[in-house]
């Protein structure tokens, strides 16, 4: 392993208050396709710190960043310090009606009734992860997606690209699809000519797996990004990763982060595929 594996720490400045307006036209239907609701606490308070301890950044606060971006549709998923009490995003998610879905965060052995209710609020998948506490770990991925397959979710990998290899057989085996979030690069010294990046180029391609272009713990890679959306542009969507809980850089604007994508892609045709047709598909279907 050849990653550098330091704990995060948390963005102690919150959401950023000056976004700008991206420098392209943004298509009718675009959509966030990973962010969090971070409070208010003392309605949703936090229940696992060891990791992370944000600042609040609310439903008021991104509604204020969708406006100056012009996003319309948005996927929330449940982040870490709010471990299995998924009571803020599923909230948040009603809120905002038929423009949001959701990603949660549930016990392997969680019950279709659960499930159910989930699905009527607007989860559409389930989050695994190995990364920070107050998750549920990628060992129940097999169980996990006997659970969601009958409901149309998928599973969203919270993982880094040097985990992929291993995982790689199991995920083909999988009957549901799965969505690597943060460009599978959770940690600095990941490389994409590492074996892991190499399999996850394979997934893409083979049309199994789809990833999300977002930054998780500091700026997105250009080449990475690059690479990914050159191995299959029908599976890549995008995220602002709002309020960039554990940015280890300045609180980037969200505005500027769509510029970079708008140089992945590099035709309108694809950041239309991006931002509107491939999350119209995987989250809005049904």
């Amino acid at each position: 392993m050849t990653a550098n594996r330091t704990p995060p720490r948390a963005n102690p400045l919150g959401a950023r208050r000056d976004t700008s307006r991206p420098g392209f036209p943004i298509p009718a239907g675009a959509c966030d396709s990973h962010m969090h609701i971070v409070g208010p606490f003392d309605r949703y308070p936090l229940r696992e710190t060891r990791s992370l301890e944000p600042p609040e950044s609310t439903f008021a606060d991104y509604l204020e960043m969708k406006r100056a971006t012009g996003i319309e549709r948005n996927v929330i998923v449940q982040p870490s310090f709010f471990a299995k009490d998924n009571a803020c995003t599923l909230d948040s998610t009603e809120r905002m009606g038929e423009h949001a879905r959701a990603v949660v965060v549930v016990e392997p052995d969680v019950d279709e009734a659960t499930l159910a209710d989930m699905h009527a609020r607007g989860a559409r998948g389930v989050r695994l992860q190995r990364v920070v506490a107050g998750g549920t770990s990628t060992e129940q991925i097999a169980e996990m997606a006997s659970r969601i397959r009958d409901f149309g979710w998928h599973l969203q990998l919270f993982v880094d690209s040097d985990d992929v290899e291993e995982l790689a057989e199991q995920l083909h085996r999988l009957p549901v699809p799965v969505v690597f979030d943060h460009m599978a690069h959770v940690y600095k010294e990941s490389p994409i000519s590492s074996r892991g990046f190499r399999t996850l180029l394979d997934l893409l391609a083979s049309g199994k797996a789809w990833v999300k272009l977002s930054a998780w713990r500091f700026s997105p890679d250009n080449a990475r990004a690059r690479q990914l959306v050159d191995a299959n542009p029908e599976r890549v969507l995008w995220g602002s990763d709002w309020p960039h809980v554990s940015y280890e850089e300045d609180v980037p604007d969200d505005g500027k982060l769509l510029d970079r994508l708008a140089t992945w892609a590099q035709d309108s045709a694809t950041i239309q595929r991006i931002l509107v047709d491939n999350p119209a598909e995987l989250y809005f279907r049904c």
